[in-house]
């Protein structure tokens, strides 16, 4: 179940979980501040992690309406589906390179309009899908995202392993990353 609260003037959307530690999120376009918090931490617990970083949330919340402002969502469906096919175009020229160059295969890829995340992978099946909001972001940007979800289909967490890859691959990933994500 999920509830707002009010913490020193910032609306928070609270859900509680069967987790181990308290996770926040600053949600595209608007800069919702979303948290995930285990059943047995108090509101009190909850609020005072929310104060302590509240100098990063605070900056969170300015880079995502940021980027929504710079990186609007096409307002029609005829415009959206013109970015969606230049998007499928590009996917189909960069994706067989990058497997190429970097021997990993995907089983298959779609271009879906996700607002949270600029890709994600099916571990189990290899599939990938890719956000239309790249249709807006550069081809560095994109091969970026296309390699991330690349090397899921070999390593399905972000530990020691993923980053070494990501190493391996593109040693500039991290600039990469924070211009997608910060820029």
């Amino acid at each position: 179940m999920t509830k707002s609260i009010y913490i020193d003037g910032l609306k928070v959307e609270l859900t509680r979980k069967r987790i181990q530690r308290i996770n926040m999120r600053v949600k595209a376009p608007d800069g919702r501040i979303v948290i995930s918090a285990p059943y047995i931490v108090s509101d009190r617990e909850v609020i005072a992690f929310v104060r302590s970083r509240r100098d990063w949330i605070d900056k969170a919340v300015s880079r995502v309406r940021a980027n929504a402002s710079a990186h609007p969502e096409p307002a029609d469906r005829a415009d959206k589906e013109a970015r969606r096919a230049e998007l499928k175009k590009r996917v189909a020229a960069r994706l067989p390179e990058i497997e190429n160059w970097t021997g990993l295969r995907c089983s298959g890829w779609t271009v879906r309009d996700m607002h949270t995340r600029w890709g994600s992978c099916n571990t189990k099946t290899g599939h990938i899908n890719l956000s239309l909001m790249l249709a807006t972001r550069s081809d560095a940007e994109l091969d970026y995202v296309i390699l991330h979800e690349l090397v899921h289909t070999v390593v399905p967490n972000h530990g020691a392993d993923f980053y070494a890859l990501m190493d391996r691959f593109m040693p500039g990933w991290k600039k990469i990353r924070k211009a997608l994500n910060y820029g």
